[in-house]
């Protein structure tokens, strides 16, 4: 009977039930190839077909920033490791059985290691034979200028 159960289970899962990272645990390694300037294991995480955008700006002049997969590797490319890193201050993920995914999390962003700007980011990510891998990314950025994140970006 138990065989029986696993077996189904199996089934259901159609893969996506396995060990490996979740997907916020993906966004979590994608930040940690930011924070070490590694842009083999960005590529590796970001799906061909990626973009991004950015709104980005103090409130009376905000505009969007769009981003490549290309630029987004050859700014990273560019880094010192330890000159951008990430905090996820809060996220939640939700999961379709059927290979999609999306991240939305709170974040803090330091540049050189001080606080620079935050806001909340939101992935979606496909799941394909390499795993979970981010296709799209958006994102607000607002500079703290010295203010307490909570002040900024209320959570």
């Amino acid at each position: 009977m138990l065989t029986k159960i696993v077996s189904v289970i199996v089934a259901l899962c159609g893969g996506l039930c396995s060990a490996e990272p979740s997907p916020l645990a993906t966004i979590e390694a994608l930040h940690t190839a930011l924070r070490n300037a590694d842009r083999a294991m960005a590529e590796s995480i970001l799906h061909p077909a990626y973009s991004g955008v950015s709104l980005q700006g103090p409130a009376a002049a905000r505009h969007v920033f769009v981003e490549t997969r290309t630029r987004a590797l050859d700014t990273i490319r560019t880094l010192e490791r330890g000159s951008w890193d990430v905090k996820i201050l809060d996220a939640s993920e939700r999961i379709d059985g059927n290979g999609m995914a999306h991240v939305w999390a709170r974040y803090v962003f330091y540049l050189d290691g001080r606080p620079n700007h935050c806001g909340y980011e939101s992935y979606v990510l496909y799941h394909d034979d390499h795993g979970w891998r981010v296709v799209s990314f958006a994102d607000t950025d607002n500079a703290l200028n010295g203010k307490p994140v909570d002040a900024v970006c209320p959570g």
